[in-house]
C-alpha cells in the first residue's frame, strides 16, 4: 500500500473510531448528564427570546447552544448533536492547518481540540455553547485562510473580529491568534517574496503596511473591542466582558480549559510548519501520533468525567421520570454512595410500598437520606423538592424548586423547576400564578402539550380534586399554619398523620425516620397506628423492631411477641442473637446474613446527623 492510500484510510478509520466512540460514551455511558443540562435552562421559541440574547455578546452562540441543548430531552438525540458538533470541531481545525501544511500526515492532530470539547462537555458547568462558540471562531478562522488575496484577507480580519466578538465572545480571541500565526507561517508560495518581486517599490511598502497591521491593528482591535461594550453597551465586569456568560456557568470563574482551547488552533499551526518528517517515516509517524491520540483520550477522560455525579443525575432522572421500580434495580446493582441517592431511592421504596420492608437492605447512614437538608446550591433542593411533592408537602416543594431555580449558577431560568412551580400554585389553588409559568411552558416545544392540556385544569377545583396525583396531594396537605424546616421533619410528619390518618406515605416516613434514629421509644408509640392503615402484612423492619423492643423488657421474646410477626422474623432473630452472643467481635459474621435486617442496623450502623424534634409541635 502507497503512502497516499495509507494516509487516506487513516483519515476515514480515525474520523468513523472518533464519532463512534463519542456517541457511544454520551449515549450510553455518560446520558444522564445531558438530561440534567436540558433541565436547567428554559429555551423559548419567541422573538423576544432571541432578541434579548443577541442583544449582548456571545449571545448568539447562547442562543445557538440552548437551542441544541433543548433536545436533549429526546433519547440518544443529545449524543448524537454532541457527535456532529465535535466532528465540525475536528473537520474545521483540520482544514485550517491544511492551509499550512497541505499533505495529510498530520491528521491526527486535528483530533485533540476536538476530543478536548468533547472532556469539557463531561463537566456541567461547560454549557454547549462553548462549543457553538469555538465552532464559530473556527468557521470565520477557515474563511480567513481560504482568503489568497492580501488585502482582501487583511480588511476581512478587520470585519471578521468584532463579528465574532458579538456572536460568539470570547472566541474572537482564538481567531486573532489564528490570524496572526498563519500571516507567520504561511506557505512561501503565497508569502511576501513572491509578491515583492516584480512589484514597485510602493507597491511593496503598501503591502508591508499591510503585515504589520496584522501585529498592530488586530491586537489594538482585540483589546479595544471588550472596553468600548463594556463601557457604552453592557455594564460588566472586565472578564465576562471578554469572554462572554456563554463559557461557563459559574460568571466569576476564568475558564482555564476555555482559553487552553482557544490556543490550539494556533499552536497546531505552528506544529505542522515547524515540524519536519522524512517521508520513510510515514508509518512510524502515524502510528506515534495515533498512540498519542488513545493516551490523550484515556487520561483526559479519566479526568474529566464525572461517574459519581452521572450516578445522582441517572437516580434524579429515573425519579424525576417516575420510574420507581427502576431506580430499585439501579440500586440492587449499585448501590447509593451518597445522600442525594439514597434518598431518591428512599422516595422509590416508599412510592413501591416497600419502604418498611428493604429500607435497611441498604446502607442507611442518617435522616438526610430520607430528607434532603436544604443547601445553598441547587442540585439539593431541585432533587428534594421531589421527596416534599410526593409526600403531598407541596408549600415545601414549591419553596425548594424556587430556591433552586434562584440559585443556578448562570441565573437561568429551570425548565423543570417552572414545571414543578405551575404544579404546585395549582394543588394551592393559586391558578393565576400557577397561568402564568404554564403561559411560559406553552412557548416551549417539548413542554408546550403538557401546559396547554393542564390549563384545562385552572379555576375548576372540582376536576383539580378528581385528578389522580393533584386531588391526592390537595386532599393530603396540610390544612393549619405550622413552621417547616426540614430540622423539623418529626413534628410536621406527625401534624400530616393526625390530619390525615390514613396518609400511608407520611406515616412510613415517620417510622423510617425513628428507626434511623434508633428512637425505639417514639417508634414503638406509633405501632397501634398501624391498624389504620390496612396493611396486609407488617412490613418487616416493623416486626424485627418490635421483636427486639419486647426482648428488651422479657427473657423469652418470642413467646410474648403478638401473632403479626411472622415465623421467619422470629427464627432469623434467634439466629441472629445466638451469634451475637456467642462471638466477642460478631460483626463480620453477621453482616454475611443478617446486613439487611433492622438488628443487625440497630447494633453496627452508624447514624450520621441524627435528629429529634418535638413531636407535639
Amino acid at each position: 500500500m502507497d503512502e497516499r492510500r495509507l494516509l487516506n484510510y487513516t483519515q476515514y478509520i480515525l474520523a468513523g473510531l472518533f464519532c463512534a466512540g463519542i456517541f457511544v460514551f454520551f449515549a450510553f455511558f455518560y446520558n444522564h448528564h445531558l438530561h440534567f443540562a436540558e433541565q436547567i435552562q428554559l429555551f423559548l421559541l419567541t422573538g423576544d427570546y432571541f432578541i434579548s440574547k443577541i442583544s449582548i455578546q456571545g449571545g448568539f452562540s447562547g442562543y445557538l447552544g440552548e437551542f441544541l441543548t433543548q433536545f436533549y430531552y429526546l433519547p440518544f438525540t443529545g449524543p448524537l448533536i454532541l457527535t456532529l458538533l465535535i466532528l465540525a470541531v475536528q473537520q474545521l481545525v483540520w482544514r485550517i492547518i491544511r492551509r499550512v501544511r497541505p499533505d495529510t500526515l498530520f491528521f491526527p492532530l486535528s483530533f485533540i481540540p476536538a476530543l478536548w470539547c468533547a472532556m469539557i462537555m463531561c463537566n456541567e458547568f461547560y454549557p454547549l455553547s462553548a462549543v457553538t462558540g469555538y465552532i464559530i471562531g473556527l468557521m470565520a478562522g477557515w474563511l480567513f485562510v481560504s482568503i489568497r488575496n492580501d488585502r482582501r484577507r487583511f480588511y476581512t480580519g478587520l470585519l471578521l473580529l468584532p463579528a465574532v466578538y458579538w456572536l460568539a465572545g470570547g472566541a474572537y480571541l482564538m481567531l486573532l491568534s489564528i490570524m496572526i500565526v498563519f500571516e507567520i507561517v504561511r506557505p512561501k508560495a503565497e508569502g511576501r517574496g513572491q509578491r515583492a518581486e516584480g512589484r514597485e517599490r510602493g507597491k511593496e511598502l503598501q503591502d508591508r503596511i499591510l503585515i504589520a497591521g496584522y501585529f498592530i491593528l488586530y491586537p489594538v482591535v482585540a483589546v479595544v473591542l471588550p472596553f468600548l461594550v463594556k463601557q457604552y453597551l453592557v455594564m460588566q465586569p472586565l472578564m465576562p466582558a471578554v469572554m462572554s456568560e456563554y463559557y461557563h456557568n459559574i460568571l466569576t470563574v476564568l475558564p482555564v480549559p476555555v482559553v487552553a482551547l482557544f490556543s490550539m488552533p494556533a499552536m497546531l499551526m505552528l506544529a505542522v510548519r515547524l515540524i519536519r518528517i522524512n517521508e520513510k517515516l510515514t508509518r512510524h509517524a502515524l502510528v506515534i501520533q495515533t498512540a498519542g491520540l488513545l493516551l490523550f483520550t484515556w487520561i483526559g477522560f479519566r479526568i474529566w468525567a464525572d461517574h459519581s455525579a452521572e450516578a445522582i443525575m441517572k437516580y434524579d432522572y429515573l425519579v424525576r421520570n417516575e420510574r420507581w421500580n427502576n431506580v430499585i434495580e439501579l440500586a440492587d446493582n449499585k448501590p447509593p454512595r451518597n445522600w442525594l441517592s439514597l434518598a431518591m431511592l428512599n422516595l422509590s421504596l416508599a412510592k413501591t410500598g416497600q419502604l418498611g420492608n428493604k429500607m435497611f437492605t441498604y446502607d442507611q447512614r442518617g435522616v438526610s437520606g430520607l430528607f434532603l437538608p436544604f443547601a445553598r446550591e441547587y442540585v439539593a433542593p431541585m432533587m428534594g423538592n421531589e421527596i416534599f411533592y410526593h409526600l403531598s408537602l407541596t408549600n415545601a416543594s414549591q419553596h425548594y424548586s424556587f430556591e433552586s431555580m434562584e440559585t443556578i449558577p448562570n441565573h437561568n431560568k429551570s425548565v423543570r423547576m417552572i414545571k414543578r412551580l405551575a404544579e404546585t400554585n395549582l394543588i394551592n389553588g393559586n391558578y393565576g400564578t400557577s397561568e402564568k409559568y404554564l403561559k411560559l411552558l406553552e412557548k416551549t416545544i417539548f413542554y408546550s402539550k403538557w401546559a396547554k392540556e393542564t390549563r384545562t385544569y385552572l379555576y375548576d377545583d372540582n376536576r383539580v380534586a378528581a385528578h389522580p396525583v393533584y386531588g391526592e396531594k390537595r386532599k393530603f396537605a396540610v390544612r393549619n399554619d405550622y413552621f417547616f424546616h426540614v430540622l423539623n421533619m418529626e413534628a410536621v410528619l406527625h401534624r400530616m398523620i393526625r390530619e390525615n390518618p390514613d396518609n400511608r406515605m407520611a406515616f412510613e416516613y415517620l417510622m423510617a425516620f425513628y428507626l434511623i434514629n434508633k428512637d425505639l421509644r417514639n417508634f414503638s408509640g406509633l405501632v397501634p397506628q398501624l391498624e389504620k392503615m390496612n396493611y396486609r402484612e407488617i412490613p418487616i423492619s416493623y416486626q424485627e423492631a418490635m421483636l427486639y423492643i419486647i426482648g428488651l423488657t422479657t427473657t423469652d421474646p418470642f413467646s410474648a411477641a403478638p401473632s403479626y410477626i411472622n415465623a421467619n422474623v422470629r427464627k432469623r432473630m434467634k439466629a441472629f442473637a445466638d451469634i451475637y452472643t456467642k462471638y466477642p467481635e460478631p460483626e463480620e459474621r453477621l453482616r454475611r446474613n443478617y446486613s439487611d435486617t433492622y438488628w443487625y442496623f440497630l447494633h453496627f450502623g452508624e447514624v450520621e446527623g441524627r435528629q429529634s424534634g418535638d413531636r407535639t409541635n
